[in-house]
């Protein structure tokens, strides 16, 4: 019989390589969503509701493995993490206590063959017809079930295949698991940063409109409310709002810039320090159809700036 040509050992090199890079780009996309969902979960806000581009999600995981020299040992301490729990995994399927498990159940299945062979030894066939019509179905469903415990099942290399299956299967469990673990709770970490106005680092932001456009926010120069709308909902939030529209640094009130998305500006007050119970209000201010607003972004505060403070 004629063997059948092996491929190159470059082209297992290859495949492999391609393989690696395919479950990267899903583990980095998959870290990079989790962070952005929970990111933006903080604000109330729904990751699957914002047309953001696919690149910022692995931009985002990147932010979580190497950020900063925090996200760098938090890193350090998933690997670990991920390497004790896949050598623990694969030592309970292939160590010692699954080796215990397959020489108990050699045992039972010698024992179930013993005594099979013993119930098919000898000729004890009935002289009733009837009874021996039953006699014969019985010795063929005894030696069925012992030509199915015979069957030499670990020797076929598609159980090996399954095995390998189930031991790739655990690894990449427990890596995607590390990471949402680890996406999560820095997309959180960075949300509290983000909420709270002396650690933001979300640009201030002030919004000019006109009047009639948006129910929301103050005249400058006289404070008044907007006429003819309606409210549905919580009244008292939105009159906090308007009367807190205005930043006021000596309150850690300021307002600050969540996302741009499509011209859609989402904006929020910053906490004044941080409290579980509390998160700001996000405001979204829908995009501009004739382009009779300015937007004004500055990376710190007016105070921060030489010349700027009143």
């Amino acid at each position: 019989m004629k063997e059948s040509p092996r491929l190159p050992p470059e082209t297992f090199a290859l495949g492999r390589l391609a393989s690696l890079l395919v479950l990267l780009g899903a583990v980095l996309y998959f870290t990079g969503w989790t962070y952005r969902w929970s990111y933006f979960a903080f604000f109330q806000l729904e990751v699957t509701t914002l047309p953001l581009p696919l690149e910022s999600f692995y931009i985002a995981s990147f932010q979580v493995f190497f950020g900063n020299f925090r996200a760098i040992v938090h890193t350090i301490i998933t690997i670990v993490l991920i390497l004790v729990g896949v050598y623990c995994s694969l030592w309970l399927l292939e160590g010692q206590p699954s080796q215990q498990v397959q020489r108990r159940a050699k045992r039972i299945r010698r024992r179930l063959l013993a005594g099979l062979k013993g119930q098919l030894r000898g000729d004890r066939t009935p002289q009733n017809p009837w009874l021996r019509v039953l006699f014969r179905l019985y010795q063929g469903l005894l030696r069925l079930l012992k030509s199915f415990l015979s069957f030499p099942l670990l020797d076929y290399q598609s159980l090996r295949f399954v095995r390998s299956l189930l031991d790739e299967t655990v690894i990449v469990c427990w890596l995607l698991m590390a990471c949402f673990w680890l996406a999560q709770w820095q997309g959180e970490a960075d949300a509290w940063r983000d909420a709270v106005n002396e650690t933001s680092s979300l640009p201030v932001v002030t919004l000019v409109v006109r009047d009639n456009n948006v129910p929301l926010g103050i005249n400058p120069e006289q404070a008044r409310n907007p006429q003819g709308i309606r409210v549905i909902g919580d009244d008292l939030s939105y009159q906090q709002l308007l009367g807190d529209a205005i930043n006021n640094p000596s309150q850690n009130r300021v307002w600050r810039l969540l996302i741009d998305v499509d011209g859609d500006y989402y904006v929020f007050p910053t906490l004044a320090q941080r409290d579980e119970t509390r998160r700001p209000p996000v405001v979204v201010v829908p995009r501009s159809q004739e382009g009779d607003r300015l937007i004004i972004v500055r990376p710190t505060l007016r105070r921060d700036v030489p010349g700027l403070t009143p």
